[in-house]
């Protein structure tokens, strides 16, 4: 199997069901995999902020990811930032903050 990442800090695995009603409360909804570069980028960048988005690891819930390939033109591209409003794929320094502020800004934090 794979290795655990040492890099993530242990928090509760969320399934899609659980990832969609957080965001249809306001929340954010991150979905990632062991391994991936960018996610582990975006969970430093997100520091403490981390724990108030609902994380959902796509290797471990066919349906996430099969919702991540519908939003990623087929592609299941991650980390996949998802609020009421929009979605995106955090690769870069600047998705990275603009997902920190959709956190701070979010009414339902976990």
């Amino acid at each position: 199997m794979f290795k655990k990442d040492p890099s993530r800090r242990a928090r509760p695995a969320a399934s899609h069901t659980e990832a969609a009603q957080h965001v249809a409360e306001g929340g954010v909804a991150i979905y990632w995999r062991p391994g991936c570069p960018f996610c582990g980028m975006l969970e430093r960048g997100l520091a403490e902020d981390a724990d108030r988005a609902t994380w959902t690891n796509i290797w471990e819930d066919r349906d996430a990811q099969a919702f991540v390939e519908s939003l990623n033109d087929g592609n299941a591209t991650v980390p996949t930032v998802v609020t009421r409003d929009e979605h995106f794929v955090a690769a870069s320094r600047e998705q990275v903050a603009r997902t920190r502020a959709l956190i701070a800004n979010s009414a339902a934090a976990r």
